[in-house]
């Protein structure tokens, strides 16, 4: 199997989904932050009764926190990004770069058939993957494989 067979076939629960933490809409933003950092997580995904109703990340901080001091006691979901997109896990690798390509997202959930929260995909997990399983297709190629040199590097 090639890379572009497997951008082409394989779907998005093949991928770690793991780079997010799960919070509950009436988490404080202080909470949800610090939540995010102990993880190493710069996604949150905002539950309400096991459904997913928003989404917050590291760039909403940045944008709603970080000059607005006075929202860190609230509620999380009076400044999460609510109803997020969502990719199905039956989604294609290339579908979902397409997808991801064409809206300024980062963090994509992604969610079964019946709706429930598998995880989130992200770019870099996208790579990770495509460079685990095809390291000979990924690394040491130069942007244009086929350009080479005019003369070597210092002479």
């Amino acid at each position: 199997m090639n890379l572009n067979h497997s951008l082409h076939n394989d779907t998005v629960k093949h991928v770690d989904l793991s780079f997010y933490v799960e919070v509950q809409k009436d988490n404080s933003v202080d909470q949800v932050i610090t939540k995010m950092q102990n993880s190493q997580r710069k996604c949150a995904l905002v539950m309400d009764q096991g459904k997913l109703i928003g989404i917050f990340t590291a760039h909403d901080i940045a944008r709603r926190v970080i000059d607005q001091s006075e929202v860190i006691n609230e509620p999380i979901e009076t400044i999460m990004t609510p109803d997020p997109l969502t990719l199905q896990s039956d989604t294609t690798l290339i579908e979902a770069i397409r997808f991801m390509s064409d809206k300024p997202h980062r963090y994509m959930p992604v969610v079964d058939t019946e709706g429930r929260v598998l995880g989130t995909l992200t770019h870099y997990a996208i790579i990770k993957y495509m460079s685990d399983h095809f390291p000979e297709e990924i690394y040491n190629l130069p942007p244009t494989p086929d350009h080479f040199a005019s003369a070597r590097a210092g002479a």
